[in-house]
């Protein structure tokens, strides 16, 4: 590569050395990409989302990936975490594990879309009827489930916060602790990488399978 080549590709593709110089303009960035994940939403579950995975979509993704979010969510195969924010190839940093819970692998991938690709919105993505969360409340999960239910903390759910429309207040209530839960432990990691911990905005929602909306959690 000549100089010129080079320095193309850095401003290309290490967008974190970019982002790092400029933390209020991506605070702001991240809460405009947040409404725009709020806005895919509705389209998805209106039934009105928009034309995605288009040809023309998947050859602009040839060149490098820079996801706009980072979505951290449960390997629940009832919600499809593209389609949910009506999001095309591309535009998501997706990190599925059972009840959303960081494990070393999942926390290294994480830190590689902050630090490396630059992404600063990061959204954990919780569920109704979540079965790993379900398995926590019964407290009778096989010994092979406890690295996922070990980590799920239902000692201080209070049924009285669930959503009105929640069939189990319950469990409903325990789904949304556990993503905050989440979302705190996530600020507490960001502390020891390599990236402005004040320009990443970390938020939660919980999808709802039936009306296929995202119960924002502020």
């Amino acid at each position: 590569m000549y100089p010129d080549e080079v320095e193309r590709f850095i401003l290309r593709y290490d967008v974190s050395t970019n982002l790092r110089k400029s933390g209020d303009h991506v605070e702001k960035e991240a809460s405009l990409t947040l409404e725009r994940l709020r806005e895919g939403n509705a389209r998805f579950a209106a039934g009105r989302p928009e034309a995605r995975f288009s040809a023309e979509e998947r050859l602009a993704c040839l060149a490098g990936q820079k996801p706009v979010a980072i979505v951290v969510g449960c390997s629940d195969s009832r919600v499809p975490v593209e389609a949910v924010f009506d999001a095309g190839p591309g535009e998501l940093f997706v990190v599925r594990t059972a009840g959303h819970v960081l494990a070393q692998a999942s926390i290294a991938s994480i830190r590689f879309a902050l630090e490396k690709l630059g992404t600063r919105l990061v959204v954990v993505l919780g569920h109704e009827d979540c079965g790993a969360v379900s398995a926590a409340l019964a407290g009778n999960a096989p010994e092979w489930l406890s690295p996922i239910v070990s980590k799920i903390d239902v000692s201080r759910v209070d049924p009285s916060l669930a959503p009105a429309d929640a069939d189990d207040a319950l469990l409903a209530a325990a789904v949304d602790n556990h993503v905050l839960d989440t979302v705190a432990e996530l600020h507490e990691l960001i502390l020891g990488m390599d990236v402005p911990h004040d320009a990443v905005v970390v938020c939660g929602g919980a999808y709802k399978l039936a009306s296929g909306h995202v119960h924002w959690l502020e």
